[in-house]
C-alpha cells in the first residue's frame, strides 16, 4: 500500500522520499529550454522601430502564453531559473536600447509573456502567503506553491 502511493506522488514534491534530488533533476532539465529561449530573444533585436508593434492576436495569445508559463514555473518548482532568464532578458533590452536597437514583435511577445508571468507567480505567492500548511511544506526563503498542492490541500477536500 504504502509503496503505491510512493508512486502516485509526484518526483519534484517538496517532503516527498528524495525530493531533493528529483527537485533538483526538474530543475536541471528546464535549462535547456530557458537557454533556448533566451538564444531566441537575443536575435529578436532590429535596427528600426518601425513595424515593432504586437498585432492584435499577438496580445490576445500573451495571456494564454503567460499563463502557461506561471504553471510551468510554479508547478515545476523552476523559479529561480525563470527569474534569472527575465532579469537577462531585461538586461538584453536595457543593451540592446543603448546601441539603438529595438525589440521586434516576435521577442516583444516573449517579454510581454515572461512579464506576465512574473506578475501571476507574484500574485500566486501573495495570496498564498500566510498558508500554514503550504508555508509548511515549501519552506525557504523562496516559497512558490505548486498548484498541485493547493488543488489537493483546498480544492479536492471540499468535494
Amino acid at each position: 500500500m504504502e509503496a503505491a502511493a510512493r508512486r502516485r506522488q509526484h518526483p519534484g514534491a517538496a517532503g516527498g522520499p528524495g525530493s531533493q534530488l528529483g527537485a533538483s533533476f526538474l530543475q536541471a532539465r528546464y535549462i535547456p529550454f530557458f537557454l533556448i529561449l533566451f538564444m531566441y530573444f537575443s536575435g529578436c533585436f532590429t535596427a528600426s522601430k518601425a513595424g515593432n508593434s504586437m498585432p492584435a492576436p499577438a496580445l490576445l495569445l500573451v495571456a494564454p502564453s503567460g499563463l502557461y508559463y506561471w504553471y510551468l514555473v510554479t508547478e515545476g518548482q523552476i523559479f529561480i531559473l525563470f527569474v534569472f532568464t527575465f532579469f537577462a532578458m531585461l538586461a538584453l533590452v536595457l543593451h540592446q536600447k543603448r546601441r539603438r536597437l529595438f525589440l521586434d514583435s516576435n521577442g516583444l511577445f516573449l517579454f510581454c509573456s515572461f512579464t506576465l508571468t512574473l506578475l501571476l507567480v507574484a500574485l500566486w505567492v501573495a495570496w498564498l502567503w500566510n498558508d500554514p500548511v503550504l508555508r509548511k511544506k515549501y519552506p525557504g526563503v523562496i516559497y512558490v506553491p505548486e498548484p498541485w498542492a493547493f488543488y489537493t490541500l483546498h480544492v479536492s477536500s471540499q468535494h
